[in-house]
């Protein structure tokens, strides 16, 4: 007899504003998604822009669980893979104390978010009987996010080109390439172990073809790859 398939809803921020410098300044989008079997792609997804100062990036783990939130009104799920590494404990059993371990900055930062998690996991288990649990990067469902946030950011950043007429450099995340083709992006992981695991993104309103796209390792991090974008 078969288990029943899991069905997780995840979400992670990503793709970066970078400067002249390379280092990034702004954190570009916000992706949730569901993954279902197989495992290799979203099921179903909502996309925010953000484009929020790297400095304030912990605001946006509300902004995550929040759009997991609103996809779960519209897909259901078993449950939520959180963008946090706690060993997977679930994200309403934590504490001040539990991010005790975080260097002073990073702990200062996420104390200030972590009551209004606390909250927003502690409603969603009891209204819907879902546990968001910190998971974090070993997540697969949290991998597929990133890679989609990754997709969605060329959208976005070629959207900000456009409105501000200028070049901008995109950095992606971690492992990945991007494959825009035919109103869609596609992008894919380049870890070995994940060689068909994607996300992607739908370019509805055609903004690829009112720019040039140039896809390139990123000569001061290894692994990294970036983009650069410029209207037409």
């Amino acid at each position: 007899m078969w288990c029943a398939a899991l069905r997780v809803v995840a979400a992670d921020s990503g793709g970066a504003i970078l400067g002249e410098d390379m280092e990034p300044l702004q954190v570009v989008a916000t992706v949730a998604v569901l993954v279902e079997p197989p495992y290799r792609t979203p099921s179903a997804l909502l996309a925010e822009r953000a484009f929020c100062p790297v400095e304030d990036g912990y605001s946006l783990l509300v902004r995550e669980l929040e759009l997991c939130a609103r996809l779960l009104d519209d897909v259901g799920a078993d449950v939520i893979h959180f963008d946090m590494s706690m060993r997977g404990t679930p994200l309403d059993q934590l504490s001040i104390s539990d991010v005790a371990r975080l260097p002073e900055a990073a702990r200062k930062k996420m104390a200030k978010v972590l009551p209004k998690l606390i909250f927003l996991a502690s409603r969603l288990r009891a209204s819907k009987g879902i546990r968001a649990l910190a998971l974090g990067k070993e997540s697969l469902p949290v991998r597929i996010a990133e890679l989609s946030c990754a997709a969605h950011s060329l959208l976005f950043s070629a959207e900000r080109a456009l409105e501000e007429g200028r070049e901008i450099l995109l950095g992606l995340p971690v492992s990945c390439e991007l494959y825009p083709s035919r109103g869609l992006v596609i992008a894919r992981s380049l870890m070995p172990s994940e060689h068909d695991v994607l996300g992607y993104a739908e370019d509805r309103g055609c903004l690829l073809g009112s720019v040039e796209v140039v896809e390139v390792p990123n000569p001061v991090a290894r692994r990294f790859r970036m983009v650069m974008i410029r209207p037409r």
